[in-house]
């Protein structure tokens, strides 16, 4: 499980609410009962209280399960943003953290800013992270 040495970052949706009634740990409950070893991402961004905040699912080193599509597993950090983003944008709290995630990833891993991507660009069927979350405006954003 180990040894992944990240190369992109792939950007995702829960496409649920986020709120009290569902979670991280709803997320990750989930995909365990699915039979993965854990969450399939690497990293979440929550409402928490009043809040964002950053929580960790599987370490960065640990092959994902969030994006099978062009081997992506093995060579992408995943990073979900909880929330529906095909029925409104993200938060501007949740879109802020998130750019300091990304931005702190691609400099400490030695990740291209171009290496970032929408989950939808590898596969056409979905729409993650959401029709109104504007990967190309996140991806200027974090060179900044």
């Amino acid at each position: 499980m180990s040894g992944l040495k990240p190369t992109h970052i792939i950007l995702h949706c829960s496409a649920t609410r986020d709120d009290r009634a569902f979670s991280w740990a709803d997320i990750r409950s989930y995909h365990k009962s699915r039979g993965w070893v854990d969450i399939g991402y690497h990293f979440g961004i929550e409402l928490v209280g009043s809040g964002y905040e950053v929580a960790i699912g599987r370490m960065p080193n640990e092959k994902g399960a969030h994006c099978v599509d062009a081997g992506m597993n093995s060579k992408a950090l995943g990073i979900c943003f909880v929330g529906n983003f095909d029925r409104t944008p993200p938060p501007l709290q949740q879109w802020l953290l998130g750019l300091r995630l990304v931005r702190s990833l691609c400099e400490t891993m030695n990740i291209p800013f171009d290496h970032i991507h929408g989950h939808r660009e590898f596969n056409p069927n979905k729409t993650c992270p959401g029709i109104q979350f504007n990967v190309e405006k996140f991806k200027q954003e974090v060179r900044v």
